[in-house]
């Protein structure tokens, strides 16, 4: 379908799971360019296609149509057009393939995403949600802690509450770096700011991992120790 070059705007909107309404509305706005017309007749093609999945993809991580237009045509402030560039890219899964791409089950992968580890990319025209596709490896990761023997329940349980904390403390670094950072008052101008949080966001992302790695480890050393090991420790006490 992305390949035919004579679509009508019926198949468009079906192939882009949008409304025809929709794509009308988009041109009218100048975020789709128009048609090839062959007399009363208008055909689209692959590049619409193309640019209706970029604006979904946009639009779904939280972009009004302005800043849409603004990314389209190059004209977006630099640290946006450097946060959303992965987005405007990135191919989307449905929930569906997120289970046949990472091997776990429907219900499973149901409720990772009703655990809110997995977010759908927003509300759409259409009834199918779309997921990033990075969220493949989260999922067979996840199918390996069940392989293991990890009990679904309080997996998924620990997961809720490992989703609330990663929320309230991303909201806290975004306010962090406004105040502080890159995008403070008194900092760089537009496009070293840009390439600074290029650069500050997989930094916090490694920090963060880390972090949490070497504390994983330090907790499961803790409770593998033995009741030797810790009789030292009584005993210098005594």
């Amino acid at each position: 379908m992305a390949g035919n070059e004579s679509l009508r705007v019926e198949e468009l909107a079906a192939a882009a799971e949008i409304s025809v309404d929709t794509i009308r509305f988009y041109q009218k706005r100048g975020l789709l360019d128009a048609p090839r017309r062959q007399g009363r007749l208008a055909f689209y093609g692959a590049a619409h296609l193309e640019r209706l999945q970029t604006i979904r993809r946009l639009a779904d991580n939280g972009l009004s149509l302005a800043q849409i237009g603004e990314v389209l045509d190059g004209r977006a402030d630099p640290l946006v057009a450097q946060l959303v560039a992965p987005v405007a890219t990135a191919p989307a899964l449905s929930q569906s393939d997120l289970s046949t791409e990472s091997g776990l089950a429907p219900d499973l992968v149901a409720l990772v995403i009703d655990a809110g580890l997995i977010r759908p990319l927003s509300e759409s025209d259409s009834d199918v949600d779309l997921f990033p596709v990075d969220a493949v490896d989260m999922l067979k990761s996840a199918q390996l802690l069940l392989s293991a023997g990890i009990p679904v329940e309080e997996l998924a349980d620990m997961a809720v509450r490992h989703a609330q904390h990663v929320e309230d403390l991303a909201a806290e670094a975004v306010e962090l770096f406004a105040t502080h950072g890159p995008d403070a008052p008194t900092g760089p101008d537009a496009q070293d700011r840009a390439e600074l949080v290029h650069e500050l966001i997989p930094a916090v992302t490694t920090l963060v991992a880390d972090h949490f790695q070497r504390t994983l480890v330090g907790a499961a050393l803790d409770r593998l120790r033995t009741p030797r090991e810790l009789a030292p420790d009584s005993e210098a006490q005594g």
